[in-house]
């Protein structure tokens, strides 16, 4: 399938996102709800069973080391974190519990899988997965547990990657892949990896690894919306306080359109007015179009504003096409 077909199916029908999956964690605890909320920077505490939200868990500094999200359900709260960052997650997370009745644990049997697009609740039907029919219409992180003949018991949740809604289901690995190979052999395309990452740069989704990183903040990063403010004490709370309350905000998180062709490499770094202003951290372009970046660019640098990459082959020219809000 062509790269522009693959775009076209996506915004019209279903595919198959790529990707090694989330490492999926399990919370208990009578006070699982309310230390989560204690502990990370989100609004856990009066999320229904059935809800989720974003959060981070952040450093005494402020700086983002994970971001979750967190799904409420009965007994228990599910978390999805980044792949290969489950055991630092439940370490992070579990040095605080010390007087709280919280337990956390890593669920190495399981794994996610994404589809996205508008039909991806009909193309999970189509190969036996029940999914409930309101759930890509209820609110970002709703979700819900249904058992598939074919595939055995999955949780399903409703989700957002590289711009687009879609649904993402936790399955053991075996019945990941075999759900997987059942919607390829069912005509749901995968997705390639380079769309999904031009998408995700055009999106201004921050990712772990190139944009959320333990040297950053989430303000500068585009997660500003995983804070509440209403809330009392969590950890990094102090730092985060002060930056919103004093606006001292130096750099943050923008999309780049690039002049030309060429495309720039991650950590080249950004000359504005002369001057240092930052950094490349993702690059992406999509079909007949200009490669866009994300970069972490000094806040006096104005949207509109044109920006030079040092680039090994040459310098290269690019436009602030896009900010991120961060406060969100």
């Amino acid at each position: 399938m062509s790269d522009l077909s693959e775009l076209q199916t996506l915004r019209a029908s279903a595919v198959l996102a790529g990707g090694a999956g989330h490492d999926v964690l399990r919370a208990t605890g009578n006070d699982r709800v309310s230390f989560l909320h204690r502990i990370t920077s989100g609004k856990v505490a009066g999320t229904e069973p059935g809800q989720g939200c974003r959060t981070l868990l952040l450093d005494v500094r402020g700086r983002v080391l994970t971001s979750l999200l967190v799904f409420v359900r009965g007994k228990s709260v599910r978390l999805i974190a980044p792949g290969g960052q489950g055991v630092e997650t439940v370490a992070g997370l579990s040095k605080y519990a010390i007087m709280d009745d919280f337990q956390i644990v890593l669920e190495p049997d399981l794994t996610t899988l994404a589809v996205l697009g508008p039909h991806s609740a009909r193309a999970l039907a189509a190969v036996g997965v029940p999914v409930p029919p309101s759930l890509l219409e209820a609110p970002l992180y709703a979700h819900a547990e249904v058992t598939s003949e074919p595939f055995g018991p999955l949780w399903i949740a409703h989700g957002r990657a590289s711009g687009t809604d879609g649904l993402c289901v936790a399955a053991s690995k075996t019945a990941r892949d075999g759900l997987a190979q059942a919607l390829l052999d069912r005509g749901t395309p995968r997705l390639s990896g380079e769309i999904a990452e031009a998408l995700r740069v055009a999106a201004m989704e921050p990712k772990p690894g190139n944009e959320i990183t333990p040297d950053r903040f989430p303000v500068e990063i585009g997660l500003g919306a995983a804070i509440d403010h209403t809330k009392g004490c969590y950890v990094g709370q102090e730092t985060i306080v002060r930056m919103r309350d004093r606006g001292i905000i130096r750099k943050r998180l923008v999309l780049l359109r690039l002049a030309g062709e060429a495309t720039p490499a991650l950590g080249d770094k950004l000359v504005a007015q002369d001057q240092a202003a930052g950094q490349i951290t993702s690059v992406g372009c999509l079909p007949g179009e200009k490669p866009v970046a994300l970069a972490i660019l000094a806040a006096a640098i104005p949207v509109g504003a044109t920006v030079r990459i040092q680039h090994g082959e040459g310098p290269l020219s690019a436009e602030v096409a896009a900010e991120s809000r961060p406060w969100g």
